[in-house]
């Protein structure tokens, strides 16, 4: 029953979860004929039940698969996982596109960087059509693998810099702009390890740091939202040279940099601008700042800028107070 089917995985990506008489009444059918259309899907792996009798409850089926890092092909394991998804639920090409690159990369990162010996890959089918993979590995951790290779105090710190891009300890075999385009490439990225989670909620724009259950390992959560998904062409254009088409433009989340809503101090400002030279220009986002002193903005605006005139700084997302201090700071470089 093709059409059965089609109509099923409708009404269950509407709904999350349904029993035998949702799918009787949305199929106009009987209830003996939706249930040997359910058991059918059932038996081919397209949905799992859950309960028995009356109680029974029919579910898109997760997906989860286990590898052992140890001689694994990223883009074998990525193909075993979304072969599995697609005879539940296919996936429209950006979708597809996204995932694939995202889901790669952090799994090439667990190969690569984690030291860990396993990783699990898995695939939540939520109702809406939104699809949620989650990466988690048994290794070191990545913050603190990141603290440790370059010396930053915290995860906090670490995840500034990775927010930056171009950050690897293996610069041989890696660019380091792998983290950075996964999070810009699906709707939501969600990286965890050491207590601490670094969110990119591409929907609306933000970033932040936020408490996390996961301690040992790493574990990253990838979201696509259909009909939401980024196009991951204009992710890469976006923060490319348009002559050279090398990844020279970033952004950074001025918040990030500090526990309030304030950033006052030259150290602060030092945090933020690290490793900002490594790019012609970099987008500052103040959303969610509320104060800067004057130390911060002469740090920024003058003495970096002045020292670093090659790096085009484009402040964004000001309040009238921050923007006035900036302003102040900008006027002082240039008399």
């Amino acid at each position: 029953m093709p059409a059965a089917a089609d109509r099923i995985r409708a009404l269950l990506d509407k709904l999350g979860e349904g029993a035998n008489r949702d799918v009787a009444r949305a199929l106009r059918v009987t209830p003996a004929t939706a249930h040997r259309a359910l058991q059918a899907m059932v038996a081919g792996g397209a949905l799992e039940l859950c309960g028995r009798g009356r109680a029974a409850r029919y579910r898109m089926r997760r997906v989860r698969h286990r590898f052992r890092l140890a001689g694994l092909e990223e883009h074998r394991a990525w193909e075993k996982v979304a072969a599995a998804i697609v005879r539940v639920r296919p996936l429209a090409p950006e979708e597809a596109d996204s995932l694939r690159y995202a889901a790669s990369e952090m799994i090439n990162n667990a190969i690569d960087h984690s030291r860990g010996r396993w990783v699990v890959v898995a695939a939540e089918l939520e109702a809406g059509g939104t699809t949620v993979v989650t990466v988690r590995d048994d290794g070191v951790g990545v913050f603190r693998r990141v603290c440790t290779d370059f010396g930053f105090a915290s995860a906090p710190e670490a995840i500034v810099q990775l927010e930056k891009g171009r950050l690897t300890s293996d610069p041989a075999r890696h660019s380091g702009e792998g983290l950075f385009f996964s999070s810009k490439a699906v709707s939501r990225f969600r990286l965890e390890s050491q207590r601490t989670a670094w969110i990119v909620d591409n929907l609306v724009g933000d970033s932040a740091i936020a408490p996390s259950p996961v301690h040992a390992g790493t574990q990253v959560v990838l979201t696509v939202v259909r009909g939401r998904t980024p196009d991951l062409a204009k992710v890469f254009a976006a923060h490319a040279d348009p002559d050279t088409l090398r990844f020279t433009r970033t952004r950074t989340t001025i918040k990030l940099g500090t526990l309030g809503a304030s950033l006052i101090s030259r150290s602060e400002a030092k945090r933020i601008t690290h490793r900002l030279p490594e790019f012609t220009h970099a987008v500052l986002d103040f959303t969610g700042v509320t104060t800067v002193g004057q130390g911060f903005c002469d740090e920024v605006f003058r003495i970096f800028a002045r020292q670093h005139p090659e790096v085009a700084l484009e402040p964004v997302g000001m309040n009238d107070a921050v923007a006035f201090m900036v302003a102040r700071a900008r006027a002082a470089a240039d008399g």
